[in-house]
């Protein structure tokens, strides 16, 4: 397979090629500027968001099938399956949540981490599977989802602390005024303004790294090497999901507290 094949172009290459056709009219850019050059137009990354937004539904709707015994999911499974995997994975971003913000704040920002984290991880480990590429591994994915976390920390913050939040970045206050904000403002604005452009890189970068040492011994060497390689991408894959989620929920908890000083 090539760099832009996978499992959708070889079994409806036709159907594939007049649908990234009929979309490239619309959405493909033609202008090019510094370091934005041509590029090869492909929905494979859409298509494989499209596979983990729709496995993170499934694994939620086994999950609430769990929940109609008669123990109501106070009693953990005996059984292994994927209830009880989406049961302790959402659990530990719970806890790693509470450990930042509290209890209150993490049970309400779960619904946003705890789907944030599954859908990453479930984008990650589809590049080890052969024949698929991860939608992480592409920029524009990526810078989705932190743009994402941009607004829902900042607009947090607007709503719970009010003009307090926004005075956070004018520095502190010297005799009621804060004196400093010609240095503070501009230092504040692009620090978060880096926020977003960090979370996007490192996740990027991490696993177009992973993914194309995965696929590069798979081909030099296809049986048994590459076996340390997919565990290895294994650990890439949940480690990038806990960075990109442990950030969010940092950023989240940071918008939120109530500032004191302002």
């Amino acid at each position: 397979m090539g760099d832009h094949d996978s499992w959708y172009t070889l079994l409806m290459p036709e159907f594939w090629h007049a649908l990234e056709h009929n979309a490239a009219e619309h959405l493909a850019r033609d202008w090019q500027f510094m370091m934005f050059g041509a590029t090869h137009f492909t929905l494979i990354h859409v298509a494989g968001a499209v596979v983990a937004f729709l496995f993170a539904i499934f694994l939620a709707l086994r999950y609430r099938a769990s929940l109609g015994d008669e123990t109501r999911g106070v009693v953990p499974q005996r059984r292994f399956g994927l209830a009880s995997m989406t049961d302790r994975f959402v659990g530990a971003v719970f806890n790693l949540s509470a450990d930042v913000m509290g209890e209150e704040d993490a049970k309400r920002y779960l619904p946003l981490t705890g789907t944030l984290a599954i859908f990453i991880f479930l984008c990650n480990i589809q590049g080890l599977i052969p024949g698929m590429l991860p939608p992480t591994d592409t920029l524009k994915t990526n810078l989705g989802l932190a743009l994402l976390v941009f607004l829902v920390y900042n607009i947090s913050g607007l709503f719970r602390n009010g003009f307090s939040y926004l005075a956070h970045f004018l520095g502190p206050k010297i005799g009621g005024f804060p004196w400093l904000f010609p240095l503070f403002l501009p230092i504040e604005i692009v620090s978060h303004l880096a926020r977003p452009v960090s979370l996007s890189l490192r996740l990027t970068g991490n696993i177009v790294a992973d993914h194309k040492v995965v696929g590069v011994v798979a081909m030099m060497i296809p049986l048994l090497v590459p076996l340390p390689f997919l565990l290895l991408g294994t650990v890439v894959a949940i480690v990038q999901t806990l960075v990109f989620t442990l950030l969010t929920i940092i950023y989240i908890g940071l918008a939120v507290e109530h500032a004191e000083d302002h």
